[in-house]
C-alpha cells in the first residue's frame, strides 16, 4: 500500500484528495470507533452472565447492580462508537477520552462485582449500616478513579460535538 500527503491507494498510484482529508486520521478514527462497537458488545456479554449470577448467586441485589451497570456500559460505549466519526477531537483528545472511557466502565464494573462479592452495603440497598473498612477501601479507590474518568470520557465526547457537522 502506497501512503503519501497527496493519497492512499492499494495499487501505489497516487490520487489526489482534499488537504482537510487524512487518511491516517480517517484510518485511527475507524479503528478506534470499532474498538468501543467491539468493547461494548463485550459488556453485554457480561450483562448477560451476570443476570445469571443476579439468578443464582447470593446477594442479588448487589448482582443486579453489576449486572445494569454492565449493560449502561454497553449502551453508552456502543453510543459513543457510533458517533465518534463526528466528532470534533485531535488525535490526543481522542486517545486521552478512549483511555478514560474504558478505565471508568471496566473499573466501575469491578467495582460493582467486587461489591456483590463481599456484600458491600451501600447507602441505597442498606441505609445506616457502615462498611466494613477493608472492603470500603477498596471499594473507595476504585470509586476515585472511575468517577473523574467518567466525567473526562463524558466531557470530551461534549466537547468533540461542538460545531456544525462536516459536509464532506
Amino acid at each position: 500500500m502506497f501512503h503519501s500527503r497527496i493519497g492512499v491507494t492499494g495499487l501505489g498510484i497516487r490520487t489526489r484528495i482534499a488537504p482537510e482529508w487524512d487518511t491516517s486520521m480517517t484510518i485511527s478514527i475507524e479503528s478506534q470507533r470499532r474498538r468501543l462497537l467491539r468493547h461494548g458488545f463485550i459488556f453485554l456479554f457480561m450483562g448477560a452472565w451476570l443476570g445469571i449470577a443476579t439468578a443464582i448467586l447470593p446477594h442479588p441485589r448487589a448482582w443486579l447492580a453489576a449486572h445494569l451497570t454492565a449493560f449502561f456500559a454497553c449502551l453508552i460505549l456502543v453510543a459513543i462508537g457510533l458517533v465518534w466519526r463526528e466528532l470534533h477531537l485531535t488525535e490526543r483528545q481522542r486517545s486521552i477520552g478512549l483511555i478514560a472511557g474504558f478505565t471508568s466502565a471496566y473499573l466501575g464494573l469491578a467495582a460493582n462485582v467486587f461489591s456483590a462479592i463481599v456484600d458491600l452495603p451501600g447507602p441505597a440497598s442498606q441505609p445506616g449500616v457502615p462498611a466494613p473498612m477493608p472492603q470500603a477501601a477498596i471499594f473507595f479507590t476504585l470509586l476515585a478513579i472511575v468517577v473523574p474518568t467518567t466525567l473526562i470520557a463524558f466531557g470530551l465526547v461534549m466537547y468533540g460535538m461542538r460545531g456544525e457537522p462536516d459536509r464532506g
